[in-house]
């Protein structure tokens, strides 16, 4: 059975399959008021998307991407990339509030449809991402996000922002999620894929898309600045490998990157919330 089942039903279940994955049964339609059937007793959210001929496009794009990703994660890692959709849909609910009264009001729906226009673009470019760096060799090259992202425009020179905290050994602790390098925005779900470092130095790392995960054992990291990275590993079944801390100004947008010698994997986290 396709992993594609897991997914249809997740989505089936939470909102229009038109709405958030661009379904068969959506068509770009001529007149925008005009809505589909299958629209009808949806959402808010969903039916904006279902009576604008840009977001059933950008629909498309995402229900393409996600296919896609299921169909590479196979039956161990589609519970996994349900999870994902599922945590991003109540992300994309959060920045992007539909009422019923935005869809009479031609202004506000401009606006709630461009929010979600935006929030979907960047979440089909994180699912290709991640379709990306799954199909890259883990044994020849590093697990990362950004290895096989596009490339992206050099940013304009930000402006100085707050500084940094100092951090220690236990601004490691916690539940991790990975996530993209440049946006920060988690890919994975806190619940099945996850870096965890408990108080006592205890070190796991989960993903049941690869093979060999989960990793477990004592972190038990040499001395130094986190900052500056910190090697571990080499015993009790733990491979080798570095953590290091970026601290930000608060410890909610700290990101924690990780590398490992063998299996050859490298990723960045954020912490889970």
């Amino acid at each position: 059975m396709r992993a594609a089942i897991l997914l249809t039903g997740m989505l089936m279940a939470g909102t229009a399959m038109a709405a958030d994955t661009g379904g068969e049964t959506a068509k770009p339609m001529d007149k925008p008021a005009a809505m589909p059937m299958e629209c009808a007793g949806e959402t808010p959210a969903a039916q904006l998307i279902c009576r604008d001929v840009s977001l059933v496009a950008a629909s498309g794009k995402l229900d393409s991407a996600l296919q896609a990703l299921a169909d590479e994660a196979g039956k161990p890692g589609a519970e996994a990339v349900a999870a994902g959709q599922r945590a991003w849909l109540q992300r994309r609910d959060a920045a992007c509030p539909v009422a019923d009264a935005d869809l009479a009001d031609p202004k506000k729906g401009k606006d709630r449809a461009a929010c979600l226009a935006r929030q979907m673009a960047d979440r089909t470019r994180a699912l290709d991402s991640e379709l990306a760096a799954r199909r890259a060799p883990v044994a020849d090259e590093p697990l990362t996000v950004s290895a096989s992202a596009p490339p992206r425009p050099a940013p304009a020179p930000a402006k100085a922002g707050p500084a940094k905290r100092a951090a220690g050994l236990p601004d490691l602790t916690g539940r991790w999620a990975k996530a993209d390098p440049a946006t920060r925005a988690p890919i994975d779900d806190c619940r099945t894929s996850y870096l965890e470092i408990a108080g006592d130095g205890a070190f796991s790392l989960h993903d049941p898309r690869i093979p060999g995960f989960p990793l477990e054992g004592p972190l038990a990291p040499g001395e130094g600045d986190p900052a500056e990275g910190l090697s571990f590993g080499g015993e009790e079944g733990l491979p080798e490998g570095t953590l290091r801390l970026d601290a930000a100004e608060a410890p909610r947008l700290d990101r924690l990157f990780l590398k490992l010698a063998q299996p050859a994997f490298g990723a960045t986290f954020v912490r889970c919330r």
